[in-house]
């Protein structure tokens, strides 16, 4: 599979240099040559653009790429020195920190457990000393961080840069988090759901996902959500709330939904959900997740039930089967309104039930979708990734940060123009 055709669009009024800036922002490295054939411009053309980008230390020629003199040029980034930042996950038992360059390039990190269900101040403190902590490991002075980039997993407004709510963390209501955090911080902070941060993240440590324009991004885990690209942008939908695909209703009748609503793809696939009917589903003894639990322990986790699936175990099969064909179902339903030509499935089901929900998703998208919509398309699980998603709240820092730079740096005819990613379809402005 190729993937889709894609073009970048040459709009009125915006600047070569700004269309390249991005197109190799969002590619990580890109030949002057590919430039050339997506903008349908000669390289001449495209050469005077780079030398401009170059002259301003807005991209760089790649070390990595490094050829004898007499080939063909370097291939180009955007200039990882431009800016260090800051990512923040939040999650319900822990907040992880991490220091990036501003290709995403993991710096240093830091994670200190919380518990988000005891209100802000409890997660503040928490964000507090795990960005001390990355910061030290990154060895990167405070004052040199520029930006700050916040995935949350809570229901979001994102203009106003609000928890709306938290279905883990009641005490989450309405909580002006993105405030809270500017104030705690003292720098500019863009916060995102932590679905679409992942996404982000996954997208731009796989460079094979660029032939990819229209792709989504699975997210399964404690929740499942989903990150949405069109013409190779980030989508958000009108309220910006786009992408909630766990909490699409696959059986009327299912089990109850933190959301308020029976049946969505959430009460059957998320982790909690596997354990729930693991566990209502025990017999007296005798099962393998019995045996794979730590002696005098009565927890158990979904590795232990992937782990007793992997055995054979009936039950363990069961509970992964059933969450692995409401999933598929949901992504046939994605697939067949969007008609994406790639689908990766990443988070905590996705690295321990591998392959089985490749498979089951897989078979189920096939029978349920048209032809047309599931012609050609690719389903993969993501290859794991150190702090993925933390370096994908950092990536919406760097996505920030550099709309400010290329303000600054590009001539007054282009920085009218820089924002070119809040005016189209699926960007938004940085929030401050």
């Amino acid at each position: 599979m190729k993937g889709d055709r894609w073009r970048p669009p040459m709009r009125q009024g915006h600047t070569l240099e700004e269309l390249i800036f991005w197109h190799v922002f969002d590619r990580q490295h890109c030949q002057r040559d590919e430039l050339s054939v997506r903008f349908g411009l000669s390289r001449a053309a495209i050469s005077k653009a780079v030398a401009l980008l170059l002259e301003k230390g807005l991209v760089a020629e790649s070390a990595a790429g490094a050829v004898s003199p007499g080939r063909r040029p370097q291939p180009l980034e955007v200039d990882p020195k431009l800016a260090n930042l800051l990512g923040l996950e939040i999650d319900l038992d822990r907040v992880t920190a991490v220091v990036t360059d501003m290709s995403g390039v993991l710096l240093g990190r830091g994670a200190v457990s919380c518990d988000a269900q005891q209100g802000v101040e409890a997660v503040l403190r928490a964000s507090q000393g795990a960005v001390c902590q990355a910061l030290a490991d990154a060895r990167a002075p405070r004052q040199e961080i520029k930006h700050l980039g916040v995935g949350h997993p809570g229901d979001l407004d994102l203009d106003r840069g609000v928890c709306v709510s938290w279905a883990n963390a009641p005490a989450w209501k309405n909580t002006p988090i993105r405030n809270r955090l500017q104030q705690t911080f003292r720098i500019d902070v863009t916060i995102e759901d932590h679905s679409r941060a992942l996404a982000l993240a996954e997208r731009r440590t796989s460079p094979q996902d660029g032939r990819h324009p229209n792709a989504i991004y699975i997210l399964a885990g404690t929740g499942v959500g989903m990150g949405i690209f069109l013409d190779g942008r980030l989508f958000h939908g009108a309220s910006r709330g786009g992408g909630e695909i766990g909490h699409t209703v696959i059986d009327p009748a299912g089990p109850a939904c933190q959301c308020g609503n029976r049946g969505c793809v959430e009460a059957f696939a998320s982790t909690g959900a596997i354990l729930r009917y693991v566990r209502e589903s025990l017999p007296g003894g005798g099962s393998a997740i019995d045996d794979l639990a730590p002696r005098g322990s009565s927890e158990i986790t979904i590795e232990m039930v992937a782990a007793a699936a992997n055995r054979g175990d009936r039950i363990a099969l069961a509970a992964i089967e059933r969450a692995a064909t409401a999933l598929g179902l949901g992504v046939a339903n994605a697939v067949q309104i969007l008609n994406p030509s790639l689908v990766v499935l990443h988070g905590r089901l996705a690295r321990v039930a591998g392959e089985h929900l490749v498979q089951t998703v897989s078979r189920v998208v096939h029978k349920r979708c048209v032809e047309t919509a599931s012609r050609g398309l690719e389903i993969r699980v993501a290859t794991p990734k150190k702090d993925i998603s933390a370096v994908g709240c950092a990536l919406l820092a760097a996505e920030a940060e550099a709309q400010r730079i290329v303000r600054e740096r590009l001539p007054a005819e282009a920085a009218e123009l820089s924002g070119r990613r809040s005016a189209s379809p699926g960007r938004s402005p940085s929030r401050r």
